[in-house]
Formats: structure tokens, sequence, C-alpha cells
């Protein structure tokens, strides 16, 4: 079966680009202007969504993306609404959403349970980041039941038999962080991202999808041209939602602005 991630990929490939993947934490600042900001997105010419998932110890996270998850905490975001905000956005595109979550939010539902809403709201991957690919056989089981997608984390320092095991368990992509640590804005990038794209190619023809720390268009423009498939920006953006939270007009016309010109930046001629 041909999954959306195969079709938003070729896609890409077909116009010489790489996917443009923005994050934002569903329910933040709250729920209308988290819907809002999605739509924004998309309207920028993302070509795949990532959205987190709140969670109250997301140790995977920088200070950014932590204080996102407490403000859509407070806003009352929960299963019920977590999963009318995908299906909305779900009913106007066509486009991948991941989900970054973690693992104790699926299993307050129940893996079955939560894959079966997952499927239904129309969400394509995800992403469970403090469960080990080694640990997630009976997760995996339950995604490939309802056809979500798998995506697990490499890193300069993932060993080649861990590298193997990964590349055989995703059918979305490889999620390739650009440095070592939390997610965070930094001003440069680390420069063993191409040889870790490298050695994940030789073992994998699925996409590779640079992360963490990104926050610019030449940083963009750095991994697209080092070999990524797709860049995703992620606390660049959420420190716009935060610093802009109290101006939700203000707050949505830079959030375009500033997607557009990330967006631009993964044209391979650039």
């Amino acid at each position: 079966m041909i999954s959306r991630y195969d079709v938003a990929f070729s896609q890409c490939a077909a116009r010489k680009e790489a996917a443009f993947i923005p994050f934002a934490v569903a329910g933040d600042p709250d729920i209308a202007v988290s819907e809002s900001i999605l739509r924004t997105y998309l309207d920028a010419g993302a070509d795949v969504l990532e959205i987190g998932y709140p969670f109250s110890d997301p140790v995977a996270d920088g200070p950014v993306n932590q204080r996102a998850g407490i403000r859509a905490i407070a806003a009352g975001l929960n299963h019920a609404r977590f999963f009318s905000l995908i299906s909305k956005i779900r009913a106007i595109t066509d486009v991948p959403i991941g989900i970054l979550l973690y693992a104790n939010t699926i299993r307050h539902l129940g893996y079955e349970q939560f894959c079966k809403k997952a499927a239904s709201a129309g969400i394509d991957s995800l992403l469970v980041a403090d469960m080990p690919p080694e640990e997630a056989g009976e997760l995996t089981k339950a995604m490939r039941r309802h056809d979500i997608g798998t995506v697990f984390i490499a890193s300069e320092l993932t060993p080649p038999d861990r590298i193997k095991f990964i590349c055989k368990q995703i059918d979305a992509f490889v999620y390739v962080v650009s440095r070592l640590g939390p997610t965070g804005v930094q001003t440069g990038l680390s420069n063993t991202v191409k040889p870790t794209l490298d050695r994940l190619r030789t073992h994998t023809d699925k996409p590779l999808c640079v992360g963490f720390g990104l926050s610019r268009p030449e940083h963009v423009r750095d991994v697209v041209k080092a070999g990524a498939d797709g860049a995703i920006v992620g606390s660049a953006l959420v420190q716009t939602i935060e610093t802009c939270a109290a101006g939700p007009r203000l707050m949505l016309q830079k959030l375009l602005k500033q997607t557009r010109a990330l967006k631009s930046a993964t044209h391979l001629r650039s």
C-alpha cells in the first residue's frame, strides 16, 4: 500500500526539494489557536506535519517545547480534544501527519485503543520519544494492524547493529538528530550530520529527516545539501508561538513568514 509519506516524499523529489516538516504542540497556546497554527503551516507549504502530544515530563524536549506542553495541558488538551483536533486538520489536507509523544500517553488508553483512535483521526506515524525500538515490539504490532507508520531516532552515536535494527523496523522515515541532547534552538549545526546520513543510507532507502536544533533557513539548506530527505523545525517555531501567544493574529502572520522562509530553503538548487 502506498502511504501518504510515500506520496509526499516522491512529490518533493520530483520538484527537486526536500520535505519541510514544521512542529507544534497540540493545544498550544489553546486548542482553537493550535488549529490555526497547523493550518498556517499548511498554507506556508509544509510537506509533512509533526505534532507533539503534550506530556508532563517530556525528557527529550528542551525548555521551549516543555513550556508549550505546560500551556497545552493547562488549556485542557486531553485525548478526546487531541484526536478531534487532528481529525479537523486531516479533513483539509492529505499531507502526512506524524505524532511525537511519550509512552505513558499511549499506555493510558492501551496500545490497541490508542492506535485505533489515531488511525481514525488520520494520523500517519508515531514517534515515541522515550520508548527504545528494542522495547517497541508490542506497540509496533498494534500500529501495523492499523496502518500507522513507525519512526525511530538515530544519531551520530547509534552503533551499527542498532542502525540495522532501526532501519528494518521503520516504515515512515528515520528521524536523524542533528546533535546530541534535547530539542532547542541552536546557532550552529554539528558537522556529523552528513556522515550520519551516509551511514544510514547504506542500510535503508526510507527517507532520512533531520531535526533537533534547526532554526534558520541556512540550517535547513545545510542539512538538505548534506543529503537529508526532510528538515524538521520545532523549537524556533514554538518560540514564536510563545512570544506572540497574547496576540494570535500577529503570531500567525509571523509563523507564515517564518515557515515560508524555511520551506524555501529545501530547494536542492538553492
